[in-house]
């Protein structure tokens, strides 16, 4: 039955994009339908937050549409199909978990499933090099975490004191009126990304943290200017 409604819902859309079907979704391309990737994304983050099993079913469907939707697209060219799509992950799940679905042990899981990762992409004739392995399209405090999970890992007590450092730098520079923009936001920079350190070493979500700060804050001010 699952199945069912699944092909049903590639048949929806490739009707959609017939001849016959609807100018504006065979209008769309790979580039055109990138906004509404990321919109679907965070407003399955949202539903997910609101623990509204309604909302999220809804929402995985709005994400589901845009895969099948990407799919229908390079089908039509000829390049691949929703099912090579399929194949390929569950290809890679079960190259990624040795210790499944081959002989390995779970011990040494994380850096194996790394160095797999390196060697598909080895394979793949694609650089290992980390400014091409961390996409440059990602939030910024994302992108920091994945960055320094690849570095060599500080004490949470020494990442303390490096934010108290440059903190204090930090207030000295922006002190100074003759301090270009740019400088402060270098300092800036080697602050936030210090914290993300931080963060990490406490196996917390920089990103996340801070976009459940802003939803609190929000709801806080939307509270205060109820009319009374």
């Amino acid at each position: 039955m699952q199945t069912d409604q699944i092909q049903r819902l590639i048949e929806i859309m490739a009707t959609l994009r017939s001849a016959e079907g609807c100018q504006w979704d065979r209008e769309q391309s790979p580039e055109s339908l990138k906004p509404y990737i990321l919109e679907e994304c965070y407003e399955l983050l949202e539903a997910i937050d609101g623990g509204r099993p309604e909302e999220i079913c809804d929402e995985l469907g709005d994400l589901l549409l845009q895969v099948v939707f990407q799919a229908q697209i390079f089908s039509e060219q000829g390049t691949f199909t929703i099912s090579d799509a399929a194949k390929a992950i569950g290809d890679k799940l079960i190259r990624r978990h040795p210790h499944i679905f081959a002989a390995e042990t779970y011990q040494g899981h994380e850096q194996r499933w790394e160095r797999i990762k390196l060697q598909e992409r080895a394979e793949r004739g694609q650089s290992n090099r980390l400014a091409d392995r961390i996409p440059a399209t990602l939030p910024a405090l994302k992108r920091a975490r994945k960055l320094d999970k690849k570095l060599p890992q500080n004490d949470r007590q020494t990442t303390l004191q490096q934010i108290e450092q440059q903190l204090l730098s930090f207030h000295e520079t922006a002190d100074k009126l003759s301090t270009p923009p740019e400088k402060c936001e270098k300092k800036l920079g080697e602050l936030l990304f210090s914290i993300v350190r931080l963060a990490d070493s406490l196996d917390i979500d920089a990103e996340e943290a801070l976009r459940r700060t802003t939803t609190t804050l929000m709801a806080k001010i939307d509270s205060e200017n109820q009319p009374t």
